[in-house]
């Protein structure tokens, strides 16, 4: 019979897109990117709802960390329960450096723009964000991809 108190504790995380699910899986805690920083996640946490930011999120797994890009949305956090809702989100080996590269360019030109909006500008410097999360991860990955779960 195990002993209770060596038995981890697990949340269930759910990823949503408007394209699909995902991941869902059970881990032992998260850490998202938000409009005040990195806001770490446990089982048992408080309730609560959060602005996600474009960035890297981590979770753990089985004493396996894994990471995924994503852009912008809401988590909403009970307990033992955390869905995410954002519009993209993505694993690093999966992305393509030449296409975030040549999107982190298009959008520092648009932000740059004099003819730019005010509205044109605020997407740009998001798409800058999103752009500059993927490269990141993207290079954090190749360095650690031994360490990530298949």
């Amino acid at each position: 019979m195990a002993d209770n108190t060596t038995i981890k504790k697990k949340m269930t995380i759910e990823v949503v897109t408007p394209y699909e699910v995902f991941f869902e899986g059970r881990v032992e805690s998260i850490v998202i990117p938000t409009l005040d920083g990195q806001f770490g996640i446990m089982p048992g946490h408080s309730p609560l709802v959060v602005a996600i930011t474009p960035g890297i999120a981590r979770f753990e797994v089985d004493g396996h960390k894994r990471s995924f890009v994503i852009s912008e949305g809401f988590a909403e956090i009970s307990q033992y329960v955390v869905i995410i809702v954002c519009n993209a989100a993505e694993w690093p080996e999966r992305i393509d450096e030449k296409r975030a590269q040549d999107a982190l360019d298009r959008a520092t030109s648009k932000f740059r723009s004099s003819s730019s909006t005010e509205q044109q500008r605020l997407y740009a410097r998001h798409a800058i964000r999103r752009a500059k999360a993927r490269l990141a991860s993207a290079a954090e990955w190749k360095k650690h991809k031994d360490d990530h779960l298949d």
